[in-house]
């Protein structure tokens, strides 16, 4: 109960970042945006660990560093890379069916690497699960681009898209069996480092580094990127490793697909955004889901 209860506040948060992460992306490139998300993360964790006694460097064998760190490349780095990329040029309707990608991603890598199994319940919720975003995202003025965007964009938008749900799938099953007998703050802390170990070097190789610097400079974008940035890769993100952690990993993704449900409810509370037909069937299945996975 305990993993099932951390997946659905982790969708919860990640929720409300994605709403802001959005905003951000209209001042941030998503370079940038993930080096100072990621940034913020590790200050926050690194600050916990201090307040809780947890020690940074544990005695843990070369190989959890090694694959945490594996991890933090791939499910930071390349994922939230190709996320904000997708995210800053897709409509919200878009977004969110793309990624639908995540939860069939965990559950093929889950089953490959450790060989979970699904029961009829936890089947027949996730679904659910996935059937109430599609309906849900399913709005032809939801479906557009970003304005000003050429539709010739959709193509590689898209698959930025996939490749971000493929990466952060592989990227947390990878570490699910380290999790058992580590530190969830721990092991959150090395990912980070290793994600923002790589993306510094991605941006020092890279032509346009000044330009990815000086974004990071003090501005008003901090108004709404700091906030995201603990919504999203501090809050949401120790809640998806422990959820990760405490249940399995095909439970917890069922459960983490919530997020873009609560983003229709989030838009309906905070932007007056009308919940439609599609929606309120569509939280209605959703939340039918998540109970049937809860508790089968």
């Amino acid at each position: 109960m305990m993993g099932s209860l951390f997946a659905l506040g982790s969708a919860f948060f990640w929720a409300g970042a994605v709403i802001l992460f959005k905003k951000s992306g209209e001042t941030f490139s998503p370079i940038s945006l993930n080096i100072y998300k990621s940034i913020v993360g590790l200050l926050l964790v690194s600050a916990t660990m201090l307040l809780l006694g947890i020690p940074f460097f544990p005695e843990q064998p070369l190989n959890s560093w090694l694959l945490l760190s594996l991890s933090g490349f791939l499910g930071i780095t390349l994922a939230d890379l190709f996320f904000f990329m997708a995210l800053n040029r897709l409509g919200a309707g878009m977004a969110a069916i793309v990624e639908c990608l995540y939860l069939p991603c965990v559950l093929f890598f889950s089953f490959v690497l450790l060989d979970e199994h699904l029961g009829p319940g936890g089947i027949l919720g996730g679904l659910l699960v996935l059937a109430a975003v599609l309906v849900g995202s399913f709005q032809k003025k939801d479906l557009t681009l970003t304005p000003g965007l050429a539709p010739a964009s959709r193509v590689p938008a898209i698959v930025a898209g996939v490749f971000a749900m493929i990466f952060l799938a592989l990227g947390i099953v990878i570490i699910k069996e380290i999790l058992t007998h580590t530190d969830v703050f721990w092991a959150t802390l090395v990912r980070l480092g290793a994600a923002i170990v790589t993306l510094m070097i991605l941006v020092i190789c890279h032509p346009g580094r000044k330009r990815f610097l000086s974004e990071l400079k003090w501005s008003r974008s901090w108004l709404v990127a700091l906030p995201a940035s603990i919504c999203g890769n501090y809050i949401a993100l120790v809640l998806w490793v422990a959820g990760m952690k405490y249940t399995t990993a095909s439970r917890a993704a069922i459960l983490n697909q919530m997020s873009t449900i609560f983003i229709f409810i989030l838009a309906a509370v905070f932007l007056k955004e009308k919940i439609t037909v599609n929606k309120g069937v569509a939280i209605f299945m959703a939340i039918s889901g998540a109970l049937l996975t809860i508790f089968t």
